[in-house]
């Protein structure tokens, strides 16, 4: 299968060409303007089909594309692969406004596409184990970052957005009330604090992008058991007054921990399949919409 990737920055460096370079049975085919950063990585992975320009690209003959360039660039890059018939993979989020976004999600659909958006953290393995919790009715996450305040919707978009994903994958309830709290000066957003509330319980998001280290925790609380995952990694499971710690391998990769591994193959089985529906799609669109309100409710 015929796999091409756009735009090589950050994350598609230390995350996604890993994972890629290591999946059997695809055929890469890679384009970037860079041509340092082309040279670079051929000379790591042994890259064979390499571009620099978008239009010969496209004429590789491509399933499905992944898109690692720029946000502000992603909504005419995925129009234009929708557009040649090309399954879609993008790096969150899919546009930096929610009416683009839910846009681009409905021509996907109309066109028998896919398009999925890489929140990463559903596909890792502690995420997954404080999903299994029954009946949660407090979720806690804390997600900061060292000096790195940023304009509110970069902030809440490029960011923020992982917290809010990952809170509506542990609180699978319908949210009543959305309470938002932030420090903002001339229109840079500092440290924000969300919460959401339902019928069961309670849902908060604390990011502070003024934090002396980079630090993620989450906490799901139930009232039979309360789990804690630390940097997306080891999980404790909390009764009464006994402690258990979910580690994971020493040897496995960091990629597989942090979902990559998972949420790369599951969309390689949705082409596969050619499984344009998802309940993952309307997941991805009640993120951006709530991504959107908490933008409106900083204003």
């Amino acid at each position: 299968m015929k796999i091409g990737v756009i735009g090589i920055g950050d994350i598609a460096k230390k995350a996604y060409l890993p994972v890629l370079t290591q999946t059997k049975d695809i055929e890469l085919h890679v384009c970037t303007r860079n041509k340092e950063t082309l040279k670079e990585i051929k000379s790591t992975y042994q890259l064979q089909n390499t571009y620099t320009q978008i239009d010969d690209w496209l004429q590789c003959g491509m399933e499905a594309a992944f898109v690692h360039s720029s946000t502000d660039s992603h909504e005419g890059i995925i129009d234009t692969l929708l557009d040649h018939d090309i399954h879609v993979y993008v790096d969150k989020p899919i546009t930096y406004e929610a009416s683009s976004t839910k846009r681009l999600i409905n021509k996907a659909k109309d066109k028998g596409l896919i398009l999925m958006v890489g929140f990463n953290r559903r596909y890792a393995p502690s995420y997954q184990k404080l999903k299994e919790i029954d009946d949660p009715n407090m979720v806690l996450i804390q997600k900061n970052r060292g000096n790195q305040a940023e304009k509110i919707r970069t902030f809440i978009f490029d960011d923020f957005i992982h917290v809010i994903d990952t809170l509506l994958y542990l609180f699978p309830y319908d949210i009543e009330n959305v309470n938002v709290r932030g420090k903002r000066k001339n229109g840079i957003l500092h440290h924000i604090v969300l919460q959401l509330e339902a019928k069961e319980g309670t849902a908060i998001g604390i990011m502070n992008r003024e934090s002396g280290t980079s630090k993620e925790t989450v906490e799901v609380h139930s009232p039979k058991e309360t789990r804690i995952a630390e940097n997306v990694n080891k999980v404790i499971s909390q009764q009464n007054k006994s402690n258990m710690i979910h580690a994971e391998n020493d040897w496995e990769p960091t990629l597989n921990k942090r979902g990559f591994r998972g949420i790369v193959d599951t969309f390689f089985n949705r082409v596969e399949k050619k499984e344009v529906l998802n309940e993952s799609d309307e997941a991805d669109l009640r993120t951006h919409l709530l991504a959107e309100e908490i933008i409106e409710l900083l204003k």
